[in-house]
């Protein structure tokens, strides 16, 4: 047996659907992603300022902080390049992966400077309940320090690659 046919009234259709409109979709998630990287990118300017460079303290936090707060940046970073991609907007396609792949570089950089300050760290903390809490720390930044880099990395050949396509 047949399920039942449902008819809807033409008018009905009209009033209550729209064509679906692909490029203005991805310029609002494009909109979105601009938003996320201006917030994040707030969040990460004012855990740098003022600069304190050669505090140990300071640069151990900071580098925290910053790989702490990367998600909303990044997320919108990759909203900006996947509306690049859907748009088909060659240059900014390239403009965005290139840009991931500086942050990679970045990552690695701004690791660098934790990573000498982990010894310093770990010489202040003598209490045990600290010191493992200083340990879960260091191994979730060590872990920011790689997979955000290998990630970026990804996303930045990946559309690099894609941007010489031609049509």
């Amino acid at each position: 047996m047949a399920p039942p046919k449902i008819l809807l009234d033409e008018e009905e259709v009209k009033k209550t659907y729209l064509p679906p409109a692909p490029e203005f979709g991805w310029q609002l998630i494009g909109v979105l992603g601009a938003i996320f990287v201006v917030l994040g990118l707030l969040d990460i300017l004012l855990a740098w300022y003022p600069l304190m460079f050669g505090n140990p303290e300071w640069e151990f936090g900071t580098v925290a902080s910053t790989l702490d707060n990367l998600p909303v940046t990044v997320l919108g970073f990759g909203l900006l390049l996947g509306a690049a991609v859907a748009r088909g907007r060659r240059s900014a396609v390239r403009g965005w992966s290139i840009l991931f792949i500086v942050l990679a570089v970045v990552i690695l950089a701004i690791g660098v400077l934790y990573l000498l300050d982990v010894p310093v760290a770990f010489r202040t903390v003598q209490q045990p309940l600290l010191r493992t809490g200083l340990k879960k720390a260091v191994a979730k930044a060590v872990g920011q320090m790689v997979l955000y880099p290998a990630g970026f990395l990804v996303m930045g050949v990946k559309g690099l690659r894609h941007s010489k396509v031609t049509r």
